[in-house]
């Protein structure tokens, strides 16, 4: 049965629960007894554009009941579009397969291209719009009662919140509607229309633009045509007229912050300003924002992390599949503009390396990241170093170093101990390249003793100018500067072991629907399952009762280290503040 054949045999509040996985008595614990003044931390994030935009984060268990939900919106939206290929046709954001540069590339190289923004899109959207959607939409048609759930689930404080992780999904079912009417008028007047949000953009050839769509009132003013002006708000949207944009061939024409004159490309002022950023931190460690008093400095480095990412994201053309560039790269049509992404190399092991925040351990794999975080939080008494309690929190004192695709390919990493490995051989020359490098807290590489990081062991090795292997028991090995090895302990014979082995053989041999584990695979196959669901599935789901006795040794080790360090530098062992979260990223090569 499809997932929206499922959605629509729901008639009650216990039926929603457990499509969503969840008990009827969770889903009315987090509706109804949680505080409405709890159920979201409010925040702003400053605007490219200025001021800011107020999140209103939900509290974990309302975000993973709106992840659910979201979860099994999407699946109903990718059944109907394999029923209807131009289903969402014209929208590109919050939409799989479809970002930024998606929505610029069909406005390229046109007479002429408008842009205009919604007010307040989400805002726009309140509990009495949600409600009705879902229960005169023909694709859902749901019970009242469950349509008011779903709204009790999305809006908070009548409108849908952003940082509701089923905000944007809903927005677009809703803006479904304005998109199928503004589309007939866009094709009825000869224009190309697509919708990022609450981003709309329309662009043409025609030698006049359509006084549908726009008027040209003076100068280089334009405003809104009376046409267009009425299916929107017929919609229940409204146009922000301070938003309202036409640009011409000759001008420089943007869709969504990109550069659409000829391809879909960064506006190279962008560019310079985030290489001048970079390059101020990687000589004092601050830099100044362009959007801010002059006179100001800042050491966030996440601003300008996210300004990176947006350039690498472009310039990689990463809303393309992988096979795709690669065939385009054999073609000699597209290859990678190779100063940005060196440019992002080059900050990212700054940040990670050169200046990390906090002690960072770079494991093998994800997997392992899972066992520790869950062990450290478990034994928080025992090691004050690594953790510590605040108001019946445990806030960790160390980061992780999480692998992921962008940062395998950003800071040319393979997977495991082989990205290890490269780390240590390139770290020294790496650190070079900076005039400001703090290293204020220690880089701890964690592997596994066995015969898998024979080439880090080796590395290690000749960097710490020691021997190093499955049978030697240091409890670390300093390979100077900040970075330091720690094995798995080798137990009291000194044998090959895996992090798998510190738990308990009761635990290693659960089962997942009669599957046993394997260690040795990643993701399993038929008969087994491998190290990411035992992470999740078994670790993490039981973390309250499972034995964790076994992981000590290695956490002992990991404290000397920060004792180890905080001599050699003369730094306080406990930092003064808690990281408020885990790094992300990757390692890397030379």
């Amino acid at each position: 049965m499809s997932a929206l054949d499922k959605l629509k045999k729901v008639q009650s509040l216990t039926d929603l629960a457990k499509l969503l996985g969840f008990t009827p008595k969770g889903v009315s614990y987090v509706l109804y007894k949680i505080d409405s003044g709890k159920k979201y931390r409010a925040f702003d994030i400053p605007k490219r554009s200025g001021g800011v935009r107020t999140i209103h984060a939900p509290e974990p268990q309302l975000a993973l009941l709106q992840g659910r939900l979201a979860g099994m919106l999407y699946a109903c939206v990718r059944e109907r579009k394999k029923e209807n290929p131009r289903f969402w046709f014209p929208s590109h954001g919050f939409h799989q397969g479809r970002t930024i540069v998606s929505n610029a590339e069909v406005h390229r190289r046109r007479r002429f291209v408008f842009n205009l923004d919604l007010e307040d899109f989400f805002g726009t959207v309140n509990f009495g719009r949600v409600r009705g959607f879902f229960i005169h939409d023909t694709m859902f048609a749901l019970e009242p009662k469950v349509a008011t759930i779903i709204a009790q689930i999305a809006c908070h404080d009548n409108a849908l919140p952003q940082g509701s992780p089923c905000s944007p999904v809903i927005s677009n079912l809703i803006g479904n509607i304005l998109d199928s009417r503004v589309l007939a008028l866009a094709r009825d007047t000869r224009c190309t229309y697509t919708r990022y949000a609450d981003d709309l953009t329309f662009s043409t050839n025609e030698k006049l633009f359509p006084t549908e769509i726009a008027v040209n009132v003076h100068g280089a003013k334009w405003e809104v045509g009376k046409k267009l002006r009425k299916t929107i708000e017929q919609t229940g949207f409204f146009i922000n007229p301070s938003k309202t944009r036409m640009s011409l061939r000759r001008s420089r024409q943007t869709v969504t912050g990109l550069v659409v004159n000829e391809k879909a490309n960064i506006n190279q002022n962008y560019y310079r300003a985030a290489r001048a950023m970079c390059n101020s931190v990687f000589q004092t460690g601050s830099y100044y924002k362009p959007s801010e008093d002059a006179r100001t400095r800042t050491d966030n480095l996440n601003p300008l992390e996210g300004t990176l990412s947006h350039i690498y994201f472009v310039k990689a053309r990463r809303d393309r599949s992988f096979r795709v560039n690669k065939l385009a790269k054999q073609a000699g049509e597209f290859s990678p503009p190779r100063a940005p992404e060196e440019l992002y190399r080059k900050f990212l092991f700054y940040k990670y390396f050169a200046a990390p925040k906090a002690p960072l351990i770079v494991t093998e794999g994800v997997s392992d990241i899972t066992y520790l975080q869950c062990a450290i939080r478990a034994l928080v008494k025992k090691f004050p170093l690594l953790a510590k309690e605040d108001d019946g929190k445990v806030i960790r004192l160390v980061h992780f170093l999480k692998p992921s695709g962008t940062s395998r390919d950003i800071l040319n990493l393979g997977h495991g101990a082989a990205g290890q490995a490269s780390l240590i051989a390139g770290y020294t020359n790496n650190l070079k390249r900076y005039a400001h490098k703090p290293m204020t807290n220690p880089v701890i590489i964690l592997c596994d003793n066995d015969g898998g990081p024979k080439k880090v062991f080796k590395n290690a090795g000749a960097k710490g100018k020691r021997n190093v292997n499955t049978t030697t028991t240091d409890p670390f090995y300093y390979l100077g500067e900040n970075l330091y090895l720690v094995k798995v302990p080798e137990g009291a014979a000194a044998h090959p072991r895996e992090i798998e082995d510190l738990f308990q053989p009761a635990l290693l041999a659960t089962k997942l629907n009669g599957k046993s584990f394997d260690p040795k695979k990643d993701h399993g196959d038929d008969t087994h399952y491998g190290k990411v669901a035992f992470a999740e599935s078994v670790v993490r789901a039981n973390a309250g009762t499972v034995d964790f006795s076994g992981f000590e040794d290695l956490l002992i080790r990991i404290e000397e280290v920060l004792k180890h360090y905080a001599a050699l530098s003369a730094a306080p062992v406990v930092p003064a503040s808690a990281p408020a979260a885990a790094s992300s990223g990757g390692t890397v090569a030379p």
